[in-house]
């Protein structure tokens, strides 16, 4: 590996655990939000933090996918593809689970990106809700398969 894309792995997982954890703020905010107000009844202050909810959803999901299991990727010497090549890549590694299908976090990221006003379609919330864990253990699986394949040693 060289230094240089061992040095862009550090970066890549640095970043993808601060995407991360700022989503999971996100989420446990959002949680506490609807259980409090229905959703039809919601400020636009209250909105707005669903909707930051949704795009830090989309951006966790974009670093993973096409930052961190691309460098992953390149470590191993792998050719990139699309991003389901890539998908399928670390379904075979292990480090995604196979009965999941990633192409519904990905149209639902493209849902948000391109069609997504949160007064017309609050199932997107529910959906970002839903599938959040999914986003949780992709990174954490992500992070040990490095670890375990000596990728981040003497970091």
């Amino acid at each position: 590996m060289t230094d240089l894309i061992h040095k862009q792995l550090l970066i890549d997982l640095a970043l993808a655990e601060k995407a991360v954890a700022i989503f999971v703020k996100s989420v446990e905010k959002s949680k506490l939000l609807l259980n409090r107000v229905p959703t039809k009844a919601l400020s636009d202050d209250e909105r707005e933090t669903l909707e930051s909810l949704t795009t830090r959803y989309a951006r966790a999901l974009d670093f993973l996918t096409q930052k961190l299991l691309r460098t992953i990727d390149k470590i191993e010497l792998t050719d990139d593809g699309s991003v389901l090549d890539r998908v399928n890549r670390f379904k075979k590694r292990g480090v995604l689970r196979e009965e999941v299908n990633y192409g519904i976090l990905k149209d639902l990221r493209n849902q948000i990106a391109h069609e997504y006003i949160i007064d017309e379609s609050d199932q997107v919330v529910h959906d970002v809700l839903k599938y959040s864990n999914l986003i949780v253990e992709m990174f954490n699986n992500a992070k040990s398969y490095c670890q375990n394949r000596g990728f981040t040693k003497n970091c």
